[in-house]
Parts: C-alpha cells; sequence; structure tokens
C-alpha cells in the first residue's frame, strides 16, 4: 500500500529548508565527486594493461559505485520527505502543498532566502508565483 505523500504548509516547507540545502549541496558534492572518479577510472583503463593502473582502476570503480550509493541515498530521504528534485546544478526543489483546495508545488531553489513561490502541478518554474 502506497504511503500518501505529506502536504506541506509554507511555513512547514520553510521549516525543511535548512535541511533540504544540506541535502542539495551534499548531492552536489557527491556529483562531483562521481564524475571525477569516473573519469579518472575511464583514464586508468586506457593504460594498456599495465597491473598498477588497472588496480588504480579497479579502486576508482568502488568509488564510482560507493558515489551513486552515496547519491541514491540522498535522493531517497528527499522521496521520503515528499521533496520533488527538479534541477540540481540550479538547486531546484518542489514541496507538494495545497491552494484554495487544490495541490500545488510550493518551489524553492538554493538561490532563494526562503519558500515563497509556487505553481500548479502542470506547471513548471518558469510559472512560478509568489504566494
Amino acid at each position: 500500500m502506497a504511503t500518501a505523500r505529506p502536504v506541506y504548509t509554507i511555513d512547514e516547507a520553510n521549516e525543511l529548508v535548512p535541511q533540504v540545502r544540506a541535502v542539495l549541496l551534499q548531492l552536489a558534492v557527491e556529483q562531483q565527486r562521481l564524475e571525477q572518479a569516473h573519469a579518472q577510472m575511464h583514464r586508468e583503463l586506457e593504460t594498456n594493461g599495465d597491473p598498477a593502473a588497472a588496480e588504480v582502476a579497479s579502486r576508482r570503480e568502488r568509488e564510482v559505485v560507493e558515489g551513486r550509493e552515496g547519491i541514491r541515498g540522498l535522493l531517497r530521504l528527499l522521496d521520503d520527505l515528499g521533496i520533488q528534485l527538479r534541477d540540481l546544478e540550479m538547486g531546484l526543489v518542489d514541496f507538494p502543498a495545497q491552494r484554495d483546495g487544490l495541490p500545488v508545488w510550493l518551489c524553492w531553489r538554493l538561490a532563494d532566502p526562503a519558500v515563497a513561490f509556487w505553481h500548479g502541478t502542470d506547471e513548471g518554474y518558469a510559472t512560478r508565483r509568489p504566494w
């Protein structure tokens, strides 16, 4: 049985902003680490069979797997809160909410000091409006 998605008031969403900010920043760090480890792994694999390079590539491969698991865990945390990650680069997330009895998204990004915008569930960032 699926659990119901939480519905946040603007105050509740703003209370979560420090936690969500920390998760988004950690996601960005983990994504960068993952990309670097992946690139290094491929560079090591291109060394035509050097045993030392193969060992380093194997270590990098473990780093890639660990990085992916770390990212999955952080995404799961947001998902458990019912928060939708829309754009990692922008740090854009949506919190489920209601306005005038209808489901909407409270829209927040890292550059925003607080949750202060919303848009319909069939709309996106470009149509967000002040709460």
